[in-house]
């Protein structure tokens, strides 16, 4: 398994401890609900973002994201959906890419959405990236608000799926590597505020509109 996206240069601005998301360990279980990825899915549109879409911390994220290396690469993105949490926006730091954190009062990096810098092994084929994200998260999504095939594989941090005894994931560490289609770049989303939290943060996540 590659080890590719998160690295020790993964550190979001300002005070505290390095912010998301160690690397995936070298042994993810798999669970029940990955879906077998395929390569016949044809590429179908999903309806753009309308002028009335509340984008959250869009302006930061064009920032952040307009002085990133893999810009021409690496589209910018937002949530629409915070689930209620009120963190406030910050610049992070994301090797070769972008990142905006959202900090709360008791939880630093409480959430937050990352464009990578890209590697060689995004290059490929996106079924290719769909079955490996597929054997590498034990759990899948597909992301229809998006082009298809946009999709996200997620769980705890390290690959690992939610314990029996906590399967909503309170107090631990969600991430998702996310696909979208035409983009090179496989996109990080993470939430301290369990399973539920970051699903919302995935079926809210949408391409940012580009300014006039």
């Amino acid at each position: 398994m590659r080890h590719y996206l998160l690295t020790p240069a993964l550190l979001l601005a300002a005070c505290g401890s390095p912010d998301p998301a160690p690397q995936p360990s070298a042994t993810p279980t798999l669970s029940s609900e990955v879906a077998t990825p395929t390569s016949t899915v044809a590429a179908t549109p999903a309806p753009a973002a309308s002028s009335s879409t509340r984008f959250v911390a869009a302006d930061l994220v064009r920032q952040q994201w307009g002085k990133a290396e893999n810009r021409e690469t690496c589209a910018p993105v937002a949530f629409t959906d915070v689930g209620g949490a009120d963190g406030t926006p910050r610049a992070a730091t994301f090797s070769g890419g972008w990142a905006v954190a959202f900090d709360l009062p008791d939880r630093r990096s409480a959430y937050g959405v990352a464009g990578p810098g890209l590697v060689q092994a995004d290059r490929g084929p996106p079924y290719a990236k769909s079955r490996e994200l597929a054997e590498q998260w034990p759990y899948r999504m597909e992301l229809d608000q998006l082009e298809r095939p946009s999709f996200a594989g997620y769980g705890l941090e390290g690959a690992k799926p939610y314990h029996a005894a906590n399967s909503t994931g309170q107090g631990e560490n969600s991430l998702a590597y996310v696909r979208i289609h035409r983009q090179q770049c496989t996109y990080n989303v993470w939430s301290r505020l369990g399973r539920a939290h970051l699903e919302t943060l995935l079926r809210g996540l949408q391409l940012l509109p580009r300014q006039n």
